[in-house]
């Protein structure tokens, strides 16, 4: 499966147009805040304060951030249909 790993990373992060982003270590603290806040587990924490951080907005199917003061968008959202 290296080579499929390899395949996919490279079209989605090289060629795909998407671009990392990352929390800081002082960003920690905000993230431990926003899991007590809003009852979320770490993962989906680290996305919550990316997006606030860098002001984007949070796309995903996970029901968790709508209750949360930045709420989400599901992927069809963004398609004209």
């Amino acid at each position: 499966m290296e080579k499929e790993f390899l395949r996919f990373i490279t079209d989605f992060l090289g060629e795909g147009g998407m671009n990392l982003i990352r929390l800081e270590v002082g960003d920690i603290s905000r993230l431990i805040g926003i899991c007590q806040q809003f009852r979320l587990d770490f993962d989906d924490a680290y996305q919550y304060t990316a997006a606030e951080k860098y002001n984007l907005s949070l796309v995903s199917f996970d029901r968790d951030f709508d209750e949360t003061i930045r709420g989400r968008k599901l992927p069809g959202d963004f398609l004209n249909l």
